[in-house]
């Protein structure tokens, strides 16, 4: 049986590289351009039921950017959002974007100051 919780992970990834964007399920070395993203984060929260066991999945997706590129991160964010939640379905579920939230951070991690743009999805799997 596959996982729910792992095809809507990876469909989000699949989505944000269909879009065009440099994607990663980790943090890339110091030699990726931006702007990129990266879907790491991920809660899982079962909900057993009568009949069967629903879910609800939190994945957070992070877009980095030069500090001078701050709409570009706002862009990639509200398209992601918009993608995922028009999608709707992975290969072997049907889903629903239950929640949003988007939060921009001024990032000094690295050499050059950078945008991190948080963007989070509560979706549960139907």
């Amino acid at each position: 049986m596959s996982n729910p919780y792992n095809e809507i992970f990876q469909t989000v990834i699949k989505l944000s590289k269909k879009k065009g964007y440099d994607t990663f399920d980790y943090l890339p070395d110091e030699n990726q351009s931006y702007p990129f993203v990266f879907v790491g984060n991920q809660q899982n929260t079962d909900i057993p039921t009568k009949g069967r066991t629903l879910g609800t999945t939190h994945i957070q997706v992070d877009v980095y950017a030069e500090f001078n590129h701050r709409s570009e991160v706002l862009n990639i964010m509200d398209d992601l959002q918009a993608t995922v939640i028009n999608y709707q379905h992975t290969d072997n579920f049907k889903y629903q974007v239950t929640n949003t939230n988007q939060q921009m951070i001024a990032d000094q991690s690295t050499d050059i100051p950078l945008w991190h743009g948080v963007l989070e999805l509560d979706i549960q799997y139907l």
